[in-house]
C-alpha cells in the first residue's frame, strides 16, 4: 500500500507519494511521485473528496505481463542460461536474464526504443506498481550483460519450449503453416568486421545502400502466431535458407505436435528447388508450394488451352489442374490466371520499359555525336545493349538493331516487337503456378491455402511497423547480440498476438494488432489520494464503452492491478 510521507531539505518539509517494494531481496522505501510544500498539496486537494497525483500507461503493460505468467517466459529462458563462474544462474541489479528479457520484450510490444531509452519509457507506465519493483537502475548496460549471458544455441531451445506452452494453452491447430523470409536494414557500419549476419542485398525497404540481416518465420493459419524464427546473413538467397531451415522446422513440429502428418507447409516460388523437394519428399511433409512459370512453359501452354473458370472468393478465375512428375515425383500442379498478377506485372513492365528507354537514349546521343564521347566497336556495342536489355519479360519484347554510322562508328535502333507482346500477354502473364502433394485437395482449397502467404506477410508488416513490436530500431552490431535481439523481438510479437487473439474470441474486435495495443495503451492507472488521509490507492481510469469491453475481455480490473511474476524476477532455477 502507498503513503503520503514528509521529508525535510534545507529546513523546509516535501510530501511525497511511497511505496516499500523489494530491491535485490531487500525492503526499500521507494518514491512514486513527489507532491511539493504542504501548501502545494493543500492547493491540489483543495474543494475535492477524492484527487489524481498521476496515472501511468497501464493496459498493454498488465496484458502482456498476464500473458508472460501463462506462458511462464522468465522460468523457461531462465532455463537454458548457464550457470556463471560462481556457481549460480545470471543475475544484474537483481534480475535474472529471464526477467530481463521479458522486460524488453514488454517494452518493444509496447514502444519500440533503444535499450538506452527503455527507462524513460518505463517511468510512464505502470510496470513497476505491476511486479512491485524498482527499474530506475536499468540502462542499456544491463540488458547488453544479461543479452550477452545466453548462448546462441539456446535461442532454439528456449523458442521450442515457448511455442509447446503456447500451443497447449491456446489450442492452436497447425494444420496450415506459413513460411517465409524478409529483411530489416541496417546502420551497422560496412568498416565493422566484427558481425558476418550483416550483409549487403536486396532489400525489400529498398535501402541498398546498407547492410541487412534476413529473417525466416513460420506462422499459422489462425491469428499468426510465430512458431518459428531463423536470422540469417543479409546476402543469402531465400531457397538456401529455406533449405537449411526445413530440418530445424521438422524438429519442432515434430517436438510441438508430436508428428508431420496432419501439417501443411505453405510457401511461395521464391522458396522452392529440386533438393527441397526432395527434402519435403523424405520427411513426407504435405505442403503447398509454388513453381516459376518460365521453367514450365509446356505447362502453361496446355493450361492455354484446357483451363475451365471456378469461382473463389466471389470471383471467376480460370485455372486447369494436371498430376504431373515434377523432380522425379508425382505432384498435383494447378496454372491459374490472376488479374490482379497480371496487371502488376504489365505496371512494372511499363515501369522497367521506361527507364531502359532513357538509359538507350542516352547511349545513343553519345554514339552519333559529330564527335562521340565513347566508340564502341559492334562486339562491344552488342554486348553494352544486351546488358541494358536484360530484365525479366523485357528482354522478350524489347529489341535493338546495330546499324554503321561511317567506318568503324556504330549505333542503334530499339523497338517493341508487338507480336511478342502481344503473346506475352495472352499467354504468359498473371500465370501462377501451384504445386503440392495433397492430391486429395479440392483445387478451392489448394489456392487458398496458397493465398494464405499473405498472412506471414502480414506479420512481417507488424514487424516493421515502428509504433509496435518493431525489430527496429536495433543498435547491436556483435553477431550473438542480433541473434538475441531477433529471438526478444519474436517473444515481444508472440505476446501481442497472443492478447489479440484474447480480445478477439471474447469481443470480436474489428481492428488490427497495432490498434489493439493503441487502445490498450489508453487504458490508464491512476494514483489517487483521499481529502485528509496520509493513504493513497492505484485505481483504473474511467474510459469509453468500447474500452471496457478490452478490459472485461483481458481481466483488467481493480482487483487484478498486481502480477504474480513479481516473486519470480529473480528466480533463476529451472
Amino acid at each position: 500500500m502507498a503513503s503520503i510521507q514528509p521529508r525535510m531539505s534545507r529546513g523546509k518539509k516535501y510530501w511525497s507519494i511511497v511505496e516499500s517494494r523489494r530491491i535485490n531481496g531487500k525492503p526499500r522505501t521507494v518514491v512514486l511521485e513527489y507532491l511539493g510544500t504542504a501548501e502545494t498539496l493543500l492547493n491540489r486537494c483543495h474543494d475535492q473528496e477524492e484527487f489524481s497525483f498521476k496515472s501511468y500507461r497501464h493496459g498493454d503493460v498488465r496484458a502482456l505481463l498476464q500473458v508472460a505468467e501463462e506462458l511462464d517466459i522468465m522460468r523457461i529462458i531462465n532455463q537454458f542460461v548457464p550457470e556463471n563462474k560462481l556457481g549460480g544462474k545470471q543475475l544484474r541489479d537483481g534480475l535474472s536474464v529471464g526477467a530481463s528479457f521479458l522486460l524488453a520484450a514488454i517494452g518493444r510490444a509496447c514502444r519500440p526504443t533503444s535499450k538506452m531509452a527503455w527507462t524513460e519509457w518505463n517511468t510512464e507506465t505502470s510496470l513497476e506498481y505491476c511486479l512491485q519493483a524498482s527499474f530506475k537502475k536499468l540502462d542499456s548496460q544491463h540488458f547488453w550483460d544479461q543479452m550477452n549471458a545466453l548462448p546462441i544455441e539456446s535461442i532454439p531451445l528456449i523458442e521450442t519450449a515457448l511455442v509447446s506452452k503456447l500451443v497447449e494453452i491456446y489450442k492452436i491447430k497447425p494444420d496450415c503453416l506459413f513460411f517465409d523470409t524478409t529483411n530489416f536494414f541496417t546502420f551497422i557500419d560496412s568498416t565493422n568486421e566484427h558481425c558476418e549476419l550483416p550483409q549487403r542485398g536486396k532489400n525489400k525497404q529498398k535501402r541498398y545502400d546498407l547492410r541487412q540481416i534476413g529473417m525466416a518465420l513460420l506462422v499459422t493459419r489462425e491469428e499468426q502466431f510465430p512458431l518459428f524464427h531463423k536470422t540469417y546473413k543479409g546476402n543469402q538467397a531465400d531457397s538456401p535458407v529455406f533449405k537449411e531451415s526445413l530440418e530445424e522446422i521438422f524438429n519442432r513440429l515434430r517436438e510441438v505436435v508430436g508428428g508431420l502428418s496432419d501439417v501443411t507447409l505453405v510457401f511461395d516460388k521464391g522458396n522452392n528447388s529440386k533438393e527441397n523437394f526432395s527434402q519435403l519428399d523424405n520427411a513426407e511433409c504435405h505442403y503447398v508450394g509454388g513453381l516459376v512459370p518460365s521453367y514450365f512453359k509446356s505447362m502453361i501452354q496446355e493450361a492455354n488451352k484446357h483451363s475451365s473458370t471456378i469461382k473463389i472468393d466471389q470471383e471467376e478465375i480460370p485455372v486447369y489442374r494436371i498430376k504431373t512428375t515434377v523432380w522425379g515425383k508425382e505432384r498435383t500442379c494447378i496454372i491459374s490466371v490472376s488479374a490482379q498478377l497480371k496487371e502488376g506485372q504489365l505496371r512494372g513492365i511499363h515501369q522497367h520499359l521506361k527507364k531502359k528507354y532513357d538509359i538507350l537514349n542516352e547511349l545513343k546521343k553519345k554514339l552519333e555525336r559529330p564527335k562521340p564521347r565513347i566508340k564502341l566497336s559492334r562486339a562491344e556495342l552488342e554486348g553494352r545493349l544486351a546488358k541494358i536489355i536484360h530484365g525479366q519479360f523485357i528482354e522478350e519484347i524489347l529489341k535493338a538493331e546495330l546499324f554503321e554510322l561511317k567506318a568503324e562508328q556504330f549505333s542503334f535502333s530499339y523497338y517493341i516487337d508487338l507480336e511478342a507482346f502481344n503473346q506475352l500477354d495472352t499467354e504468359i502473364l498473371g500465370r501462377r503456378i501451384l504445386v503440392t502433394n495433397r492430391h486429395g485437395w479440392s483445387t478451392e482449397d489448394i489456392i487458398l491455402a496458397y493465398r494464405g502467404q499473405a498472412k506471414v506477410e502480414y506479420a512481417f508488416r507488424n514487424l516493421k511497423n515502428p509504433y509496435h513490436c518493431a525489430v527496429r530500431p536495433q543498435f547491436h552490431w556483435t553477431d550473438q547480440k542480433i541473434r538475441v535481439h531477433f529471438l526478444i523481438c519474436v517473444i515481444a510479437y508472440m505476446l501481442s498476438v497472443a492478447v489479440y487473439t484474447k480480445v478477439r474470441t471474447q469481443t470480436k474486435y474489428p481492428s488490427n494488432i497495432q490498434k489493439l495495443m493503441d487502445d490498450l495503451g489508453n487504458i490508464r492507472l491512476a494514483c489517487v489520494a483521499k481529502k485528509k488521509s496520509t493513504k493513497v490507492k492505484f485505481q483504473i481510469e474511467h474510459m469509453p464503452q468500447e474500452l471496457k469491453a478490452i478490459c472485461n475481455a483481458l481481466s483488467l480490473s481493480d482487483d487484478n492491478i498486481r502480477s504474480k511474476l513479481a516473486s519470480s524476477l529473480s528466480v533463476t532455477t529451472a
